[in-house]
């Protein structure tokens, strides 16, 4: 309600104050991540999700994949619909429960938490979708050390600054690309420049929703 009567600079505005996350965590909590806002992602995302399993599937055919941040299991449910195994994990047990509902293997596991560890892998693939800039900074680097831990393949997109936009809610470390290729260079993982490419372009040729149409697809070097 007051995002849709507030303009987009004031928005904007309060986003970029120091105190905003803080001050949006003690009033709403994890309650943000709530049943309605996972069925409201998966009614918005719905059809991205079929391109982006569509993609994956025809060019990085993995038989096991696993779902770093996989929020209710809308990608995990497609890409089991064309014969992937895939296995997710999340903060949210609102959104595991719901991937329980799908018949989807998944599990609560805080990212941030070093006694928490991923799935018993290795996997064909590793995806992360708009989950890496949730995490605190000092956090990044075992990010990536996890999902490198998990597949010699990534599939990652995570938020870019905007600085017309501001700050998505909760969004800790909004970085460009290139801080996460270096990251990732340093376990040894170079981005795939043509696979990258063909990604992006499918994806935006097929109208997916434009936070997920940028993917980096990253291998082991």
């Amino acid at each position: 309600m007051l995002r849709r009567s507030s303009p987009p600079g004031l928005r904007r505005w309060i986003k970029n104050r120091s105190w905003f996350i803080p001050l949006s965590e003690r009033v709403f909590g994890n309650s943000v991540y709530s049943d309605s806002y996972y069925k409201d992602l998966e009614r918005i995302e719905g059809k991205s999700a079929q391109a982006i399993a569509h993609w994956i599937v025809e060019h990085l055919s993995p038989a096991r994949a696993l779902d770093v941040g996989c929020g209710s299991g809308l990608l995990m449910n497609e890409l089991y619909a064309r014969g992937v195994a895939v296995h997710g994990v999340d903060l949210s047990p609102v959104a595991i429960e719901m991937v329980h509902a799908k018949n989807l293997a998944g599990e609560v596991m805080d990212l941030t938490n070093l006694a928490q560890q991923l799935p018993n892998g290795p996997f064909d693939l590793a995806i992360s979708c708009e989950v890496a800039e949730h995490l605190p900074q000092q956090y990044a680097e075992l990010f990536v050390k996890r999902m490198v831990s998990a597949s010699q393949t990534v599939y990652l997109t995570a938020a870019e600054p905007d600085p017309d936009a501001g700050p998505g809610l909760y969004h800790y470390n909004e970085q460009p690309n290139e801080y996460w290729i270096e990251l990732f260079a340093n376990q040894g993982y170079e981005l795939d420049d043509d696979l990258t490419s063909d990604a992006r372009a499918a994806l935006e040729a097929q109208d997916v929703i434009s936070y997920l149409a940028k993917p980096m697809v990253l291998r082991k070097d």
